[in-house]
């Protein structure tokens, strides 16, 4: 497969809410890993320094903290990935995290029974801390969207509650379906384990610990701890055994293969140092150094993220296989002498060398492979930094016009007015938060009436807010969500209220088109355009998405791709509000769009001569462009007259009719007469 062809793929994976959810819940996880890294850490130097011995009160203590810690490490990955990817999947996060750990405890064995007495396995359940929850995560979702919708059962209660009421069936069906194709699970992993088990009566301590490594290393990418979960399952012995000369195969591996641990992690530090100050993965190798030093890897390897990363799969395998087999010939042909000495995983780099060697051999071999490695890393971190992080050239434009300096001359006045206009914003923020979460949102539905039939066209879905008296308010706060760039959380609730919506009018035989309104920066992100389509394929031809013209319909290329997506699953886009904004009818003549919708602010001007006039213009010129007009805010008999006279398509005003609550709509259909 060519490049070309292969670079969507790879970009849509990479952007996959799952991949996306995945590296959420173990970049969550840094905490974990840096808290247990250090209690071995510093274990293993108190036992080093003959600070305590393994006989003292104090190393048991430790050691039983640092023992429960690795125990407990794939019930928390279970957790975490429960949460975020049930959460990012637009479904409750806490009830994710409770259904993967009792799916992962229960089906997975991680907590087992012996005549009555509970016990922790971590040694069977490993291999299952990822494929558990992220089956009953996807599982869970897919029932919630699939199952009868209940929500009207539930409409006497708040949001909040009917949402958790609503998802007691998925959860239990999720649950007892593991009792279905947990068997084939464990066939699968018998299989596996066949394939991965090593021989040691067929097999040269080299090529068991060759297997060994491309193992470990297979099970890290996937998130699974390699070498915990390979010598819990698998009888490692032999790597005590010498692999050349008098040197153990474990301390070959330590010393000349993993230099800064899994992944050959030294290379890409040094290789890290290379890309432009201030990028991602530069500042990850920062932060990971002074636990690199000691050859501990998990915060290069789930925040830079090499975990599930294809840019970085390929030298995260190679760097490994080509310092085994450099490594083993310069040994081999006694370029570097080797010692029978038995080293520990942690010593740092270029010491272990020294150590192993008796000289400066072995710090010379580790220097050209720490070299060698980074040149294979280089191309694909650049890659990486380059396709997810962007330079701010707003800040570069600052520095290239000295505007950095003079802003820095501001005075104090001015920093503390800025601040204070901050917290005064945040708490407006927070006040209008606090009131859409304490009342109901719903959508009232106006209807949209054709001047050629006379008939009712559809329906467009105007958001309102109940606040707890009862009372109906309009959106008043959207505004505020706008200026601080919030608006994804009323967009989110929209798109799937109005799904709620075409399911309960469906279910009383009636099939409404309907109009719903999105911030413009929706046709700009290609997930939400996804799960509008999947969300929707029930309801061709039923929706229509309209848009304020703005700067986010600047991305022409992704915009464009986006509308006509929308397209082939039938859904229409719409421009609202046409005469304000930005207006651009050059924009308007580049995107695939039909429907033009002029705004109400434009009508009311008409009644003067100038603003009739240009009205009128306004028309005659998206006529031209082919373009289906919608007037809104038609009012009086005098609008409407005007309106037909220049043969506008479709009238929406209230004129006609005020927004109604959907319980209301069937009532307007049955008792509409067309005029």
């Amino acid at each position: 497969m060519s490049y070309r062809r292969l670079k969507p793929i790879l970009k849509a994976t990479l952007h996959s809410k799952y991949l996306l959810s995945l590296r959420e819940a173990f970049i969550s996880l840094i905490p974990y890993f840096v808290s247990s890294a250090l209690a071995i850490f510093i274990l293993n130097s108190a036992l080093a320094l003959n600070i305590i011995t393994t006989g003292h009160a104090l190393y048991e203590s430790a050691f039983n903290a640092a023992s429960l810690i690795l125990a407990l490490f794939p019930v928390i990955v279970a957790i975490s990935i429960g949460f975020f990817v049930c959460k990012n999947y637009g479904q409750s996060g806490i009830v994710g995290a409770m259904l993967a750990l009792l799916c992962f405890s229960l089906h997975g064995h991680y907590i087992v029974s012996d005549q009555g007495a509970f016990s922790l396995n971590p040694t069977g359940a490993a291999p299952y801390a990822i494929i558990i929850p992220s089956l009953s995560s996807l599982l869970l979702i897919f029932m919630i969207k699939t199952l009868p919708n209940f929500t009207d059962y539930f409409h006497q209660v708040s949001r909040f509650l009917s949402e958790k009421l609503l998802i007691i069936l998925p959860f239990f069906l999720v649950f007892l379906s593991f009792y279905a194709f947990m068997p084939l699970l464990n066939v699968i992993g018998s299989h596996v384990a066949v394939l991965i088990t090593p021989d040691p009566t067929s097999q040269s301590i080299a090529e068991l610990t060759f297997q060994r490594m491309v193992v470990i290393h297979g099970l890290w990418f996937v998130g699974i701890h390699g070498d915990n979960t390979f010598n819990m399952l698998f009888n490692a012995e032999y790597l005590s055994q010498p692999i050349l000369a008098d040197l153990p195969a474990k301390t070959f591996y330590d010393t000349f293969v993993l230099m800064g641990g899994t992944g050959c992690f030294a290379g890409l530090i040094v290789a890290a140092f290379f890309l432009k100050k201030g990028c991602h993965e530069r500042n990850i190798v920062k932060l990971s150094l002074p636990f690199t030093i000691f050859n501990f890897c998990e915060i290069v390897l789930f925040a830079l993220p090499v975990f599930l990363n294809p840019i970085m799969l390929v030298p995260f395998v190679i760097t490994p296989i080509f310092n085994f087999i450099v490594s083993y010939f310069a040994i081999s042909a006694q370029w570097v002498s080797v010692s029978s000495v038995s080293t520990s995983w942690m010593l740092p780099t270029l010491i272990s060398g020294y150590e192993v060697s008796g000289n400066f051999s072995g710090v010379i071999l580790q220097i050209i492979l720490i070299a060698a490695n980074a040149l294979i890393y280089f191309p694909f971190l650049k890659k990486q930094s380059e396709q997810f992080h962007f330079i701010d050239a707003v800040n570069k434009l600052s520095d290239t016009l000295n505007i950095a300096e003079q802003l820095r001359q501001s005075s104090e006045q001015d920093y503390l007015s800025h601040r204070r206009d901050i917290e005064n914003s945040n708490k407006a923020l927070q006040q209008i938060l606090t009131e859409i979460s304490n009342g109901k949102l719903r959508l009232f539905y106006q209807p949209q009436i054709c001047q050629k039939t006379k008939h009712i066209r559809g329906f467009e879905a105007l958001l309102r807010l109940q606040k707890p008296d009862g009372s109906i308010v309009g959106p008043y706060f959207l505004e505020t969500l706008i200026k601080h760039d919030r608006t994804d959380i009323i967009d989110t609730w929209v798109i799937e209220q109005a799904q709620r919506d075409l399911l309960y009018f469906a279910k009383r035989s009636y099939k409404p088109i309907i109009s719903i309104n999105v911030n413009p920066k929706v046709l700009s992100d290609n997930q939400l355009i996804t799960y509008v389509c999947d969300s929707f394929t029930q309801f061709p031809d039923q929706l229509k998405i309209e848009v304020v013209e703005s700067g986010y319909l600047s991305d022409k290329r992704t915009v464009v791709s986006n509308i006509e997506k929308l397209k082939q699953y039938k859904i229409k886009t719409v421009i609202d509000d046409f005469g304000t904004g930005y207006s651009s009818l050059s924009m308007l003549a580049d995107l695939p769009i039909d429907i033009v919708k002029l705004d109400k602010s434009m009508l009311d001007k008409a009644q003067t001569p100038n603003g009739e006039g240009f009205y009128t213009h306004v028309v005659d010129l998206l006529h031209k462009m082919n373009k289906r007009l919608v007037a809104e805010g038609v009012e009086t008999r005098t609008q409407l007259d005007f309106i037909r006279r220049l043969k506008v398509d479709t009238v929406q005003g209230w004129y006609y009719e005020k927004a109604m609550p959907k319980d209301k709509v069937l009532d307007f259909v049955k008792n509409y007469i067309p005029e």
